[in-house]
């Protein structure tokens, strides 16, 4: 058996959903802890909820900047099937521009809102809130870069692949590996 190495490139490349999926099941364990100790002891854990609500937009923008990755972030298609292909082409890439124009919008009001906040913590755990407002504008920063990237992806692709995106879960890419992987099996044994 062959053995794999680490793909640095693919790690940092879904970092961001690597995250967001560790973020997710930390605030699936925050909520249990708070249902069981209210329900069963009577008594909650209101820093539970706190960090929780902060986590999920934590989440939320990390979600953004990985269905950007793939290519599964909003967008409406039905113009899209319809026009030639150079036109399709030159729609993707401004609906990429006015992304990462709306982002670079977005950063600005955040960087203000952590100004105004100075030293001002959470209520319950404590922690500043610049801290934990910080992340969101590196976080469309982040967007902003993986955009430019499909933006010269998008640049090169052909008429076929033009503007396609990744299926989450691909089962004929799954299966046809499965009937290599057998065959491969096959002409061992034989």
């Amino acid at each position: 058996m062959e053995k794999k190495s680490f793909d640095w490139k693919k790690f940092i490349t879904n970092i961001d959903q690597y995250c967001s999926a560790i973020i997710f099941i930390a605030i699936m364990v925050l909520l249990f802890i708070q249902v069981v100790s209210r329900y069963i002891f009577g008594n909650s854990f209101t820093w539970t909820e706190e960090l929780s609500v902060l986590m999920f937009v934590w989440m939320t923008y990390l979600g953004v900047s990985s269905a950007v990755t793939y290519r599964k972030n909003l967008r409406i298609d039905a113009l899209l099937d319809v026009v030639p292909f150079k036109a399709k082409k030159a729609m993707l890439i401004i609906s990429d521009v006015i992304f990462i124009i709306f982002n670079i919008y977005l950063i600005f009001p955040f960087l203000e809102l952590i100004k105004s906040i100075g030293s001002a913590k959470t209520p319950l755990l404590g922690i500043p809130k610049a801290i934990s407002y910080w992340l969101i504008p590196v976080i469309l920063v982040i967007t902003c870069v993986k955009l430019v990237f499909d933006i010269i992806k998008l640049a090169h692709e052909d008429e076929k692949r033009l503007g396609t995106s990744k299926p989450s879960i691909d089962l004929d890419a799954y299966e046809q590996e499965y009937r290599e992987r057998k065959a491969q099996e096959m002409n061992k044994e034989a």
